[in-house]
């Protein structure tokens, strides 16, 4: 029996389409796109979302990586922040899912800029029971240590939770783990999944 829904942040909660954002300033379609697959196809991004890197460090490495591309990895660097915007039926659905009694939590590979800006930007984080957090734990997911911090932290049984995630990798990690997932490649589908999984409540 399902009792705990855990979300991802990012392409779950909040958008991340840093490729239909950052087009609207560069206006060319190859280049927003080798940009943007230089930026966070870097090995340097996966260290900020796990706390080893900060910002300041990204702008260094970034330069010595693409000197051809420093002013356009500045823009990107100060502006990514804003390319995240609520995922309204998502948020509906978690309210919902709230007042039916379900324990709510969040699972993410994010910075601590990203939850800082959405901490006072959205209200999700108010409505999560608890969340676990990449750059807290200096590793991101698949790694098996995100996800026993959260049965452990907040003493959740793997198979009384369904984990919805946009990355592949990150779900089959979870359903080896005990728990059950939905890989969230359209909101609307993903929806209609976890609502089959709960036994067909209408709640989303």
């Amino acid at each position: 029996m399902i009792q705990y829904i855990v979300f991802d942040i990012g392409n779950v909660l909040v958008t991340f389409d840093p490729y239909t954002y950052f087009l609207k300033y560069f206006k060319d379609e190859t280049k927003t796109q080798t940009l943007c697959t230089l930026m966070f196809s870097h090995e340097a991004w996966s260290q900020y979302d796990a706390g080893i890197l900060f910002l300041e460090d990204l702008y260094e490495i970034y330069h010595q990586a693409y000197p051809q591309y420093q002013k356009e990895m500045d823009h990107m660097l100060t502006h990514w922040l804003e390319l995240m915007d609520a995922i309204p039926e998502t948020l509906a659905c978690m309210k919902k899912l709230k007042q039916q009694g379900y324990g709510i939590y969040l699972l993410s590979n994010i910075s601590q800029d990203s939850a800082d800006y959405l901490k006072k930007t959205q209200d999700f984080f108010a409505y999560a029971d608890g969340a676990v957090l990449s750059y807290e734990l200096k590793t991101i997911k698949p790694d098996t240590a995100m996800y026993m911090e959260l049965f452990q932290r907040y003493h959740l049984k793997p198979s009384s939770c369904v984990f919805l995630d946009d990355g592949v990798q990150n779900i089959e990690k979870a359903i080896s783990l005990g728990m059950q997932g939905i890989v969230v490649h359209d909101i609307q589908i993903a929806l209609q999944e976890l609502e089959e999984l709960l036994e067909g409540e209408k709640i989303c």
